[in-house]
C-alpha cells in the first residue's frame, strides 16, 4: 500500500497521530508526490502534520506555483472548521509552529483579512505578536556585502518607512540583528552585514503579548521590530505605526484603570460605544470600594465628637486637609507609573531608593509651602487662634508629605505583589489618604488642644 492510500485512510478516520508517524518515516520526495495527488484542503492538513524541519524540506521541493497553492489552501473554511472541531490537546499537538520560511510565504500571499480567518492554523495566541506581524521588511544573509544590500534596498518594492533598517539573518533564518540604512550607506562596499550590526539583536517572540510589544516600543523608538519563533528564526516584523497604536491602546487601558473605571471580567469600557449597563457595573465597583473607605473614615471622625464640640472650627478644615493627601498621592503615583511604563524604573530596591531619595525633598518643600499657605488662609478667613493654626498647618504639611511618599511606594508594592501598578487608581489612593489624613489631623489636634478636653 502506497503512502497516498495510507494517508487517505487515516485522514478519513481523523487519526492525526498515525498520519504524523507515517509522514515521519517517508522521504520528503515521496511526501511531495503524495501532496500532488490529494485535494488542497488535505494538502494543507498533511503539511501541518509534518515535523518542522521536514516541512521545510518538503516546501522547498515544491515549485513556486505549488507553494502558492499550498499556502492558499490553508484558508479553506473546511480545514479551519476541522481544526477548531478537534479536541484541545490534539489541536495543540497539531498546531506546532510552521517553518519560518513558510510563515513568510503565508504573510506575503494572503491579505490581512484572510490571515485573521486562518490565524488558528498559524497557532499563535490571541493578541500576540504573531497575530499582528507583517511581511513588510527586508532581510538578508549576514554575509551579504554592503553594496549588494544597498542594491536590494533600491530594488525592493517596500515603502521607504519599511526600509530604514535591514534585518540580518544567520543560517536557517536565525535572526542576528539589524543594520540601519544610514550605516549601510557609510560602510565600505565589501563590508559584510555581520560587521555592521547595531547593538543587540532586539526582537519579540511571536508568542509575546501585545503589552510586551507595546512596552518595547515605549522604551525604544524602533522603526521596525523583528518577530521570531521559538528557535529565534525571523518570521515577521511589526512596524512603528502599529507599535504606536499598541502604546496608545495600552496607555488608554492604564488611564481607564487609574481613573477607577476598570471593567472587571471584560474588555475596556468606552463611553461612546459601551452599553450603559456595563459602564454602570465598571464604575459602581470602585464606588462601592470607596464607600467602604468612606464609612471607615466617617466612623473615625464621629468618634472625635467630644473634641469637635469643644473646637467646632476644626470641622471646617477636614475636607481641604484630606483632599490634599489624595491629590499629592495621585500625582506621585502617576509619575512613578509613567516611569515604569517607559522602562526608566524597574522593580528593584535600588530604583525604589532612587525615586524615594528624589521625592523626599520635593515632598518636604511641598508640605512646607502648602502648610504655611493653609495657616495663613485659616488666620485671615477664620480668625482662629495660634493653637488651631498649629494644628491646621502641621497637619497640612504632614499629610502632603505622607501623600507624596505613599504615592511613590504603592506602585512598587503593587508590582511586587504581581499586580499592574495602574490598578492603584486615583480614587483608591484618595480614599486611603482620606483615612490617614483624618488620623494625622486629629492626632495633632489632641496634642495641641488637649487642654480643651480636661
Amino acid at each position: 500500500m502506497n503512502l497516498f492510500n495510507i494517508l487517505a485512510g487515516m485522514l478519513a478516520e481523523k487519526n492525526f497521530e498515525g498520519v504524523k508517524v507515517a509522514l515521519s518515516q517517508a522521504h520528503p520526495s515521496v511526501i511531495v508526490e503524495c501532496l500532488r495527488e490529494i485535494p488542497p484542503s488535505q494538502q494543507a492538513l498533511v503539511f501541518r502534520l509534518l515535523e518542522k524541519q521536514r516541512a521545510l524540506d518538503v516546501f522547498e521541493r515544491l515549485d513556486r506555483w505549488e507553494q502558492t497553492q499550498l499556502v492558499r489552501a490553508m484558508e479553506d473554511p473546511d480545514l479551519v472548521q476541522l481544526i477548531e472541531a478537534i479536541e484541545p490537546d490534539a489541536r495543540v499537538r497539531l498546531l506546532e509552529e510552521l517553518p519560518a520560511k513558510v510563515v513568510k510565504r503565508i504573510l506575503l500571499e494572503l491579505s490581512g483579512e484572510t490571515l485573521a480567518s486562518i490565524s488558528v492554523l498559524l497557532g499563535y495566541p490571541d493578541d500576540s505578536a504573531g497575530r499582528m506581524m507583517n511581511p513588510k521588511y527586508l532581510a538578508l544573509p549576514e554575509q551579504t556585502p554592503a553594496s549588494v544590500a544597498l542594491q536590494q534596498v533600491r530594488q525592493s518594492p517596500l515603502d521607504p518607512e519599511h526600509l530604514e533598517v535591514v534585518f540580518v539573518l544567520g543560517e536557517g533564518r536565525l535572526y542576528r540583528g539589524y543594520v540601519t540604512l544610514a550605516r549601510l550607506l557609510k560602510a565600505a562596499p565589501d563590508t559584510p552585514l555581520s560587521n555592521l550590526l547595531e547593538g543587540e539583536a532586539v526582537a519579540v517572540s511571536a508568542y509575546d503579548s501585545k503589552e510586551q510589544v507595546a512596552e518595547l516600543f515605549m522604551r525604544h523608538q524602533y522603526p521596525l521590530v523583528a518577530v521570531v519563533d521559538r528557535e529565534g528564526r525571523l518570521v515577521g516584523a511589526i512596524d512603528a505605526e502599529r507599535g504606536l497604536e499598541l502604546v496608545e491602546e495600552i496607555e488608554a487601558q492604564r488611564l481607564t484603570v487609574f481613573g477607577g473605571t476598570v471593567s472587571l471580567g471584560g474588555p475596556d469600557i468606552d463611553v461612546v460605544n459601551t452599553p450603559l449597563v456595563r459602564i454602570f457595573k465598571a464604575r459602581v465597583f470602585w464606588l462601592i470600594v470607596l464607600t467602604i473607605f468612606g464609612v471607615v473614615t466617617s466612623t473615625f471622625v464621629a468618634q472625635q465628637e467630644e473634641l469637635l464640640s469643644k473646637a467646632i472650627v476644626l470641622a471646617a478644615f477636614i475636607a481641604p486637609i484630606i483632599d490634599m493627601g489624595g491629590n499629592t498621592g495621585s500625582q506621585s503615583a502617576t509619575l512613578v507609573i509613567r516611569a515604569m511604563a517607559l522602562g526608566q524604573v524597574r522593580l528593584r530596591l535600588r530604583d525604589f531608593a532612587f525615586i524615594l531619595k528624589r521625592d523626599i525633598p520635593v515632598a518636604i518643600a511641598m508640605g512646607v509651602a502648602i502648610g504655611v499657605l493653609e495657616a495663613i488662609l485659616a488666620y485671615f478667613s477664620k480668625g482662629v487662634g495660634f493653637d488651631v493654626l498649629m494644628v491646621v498647618g502641621l497637619a497640612m504639611l504632614t499629610v502632603t508629605m505622607v501623600g507624596s511618599l505613599v504615592g511613590v511606594a504603592l506602585p512598587f508594592v503593587a508590582r511586587r505583589l504581581g499586580f499592574d501598578p495602574a490598578t492603584l487608581s486615583g480614587p483608591v489612593i484618595t480614599s486611603v489618604m482620606d483615612l490617614l489624613g483624618v488620623m494625622i489631623y486629629f492626632g495633632f489636634a489632641y496634642h495641641f488642644l488637649r487642654d480643651l478636653l480636661r
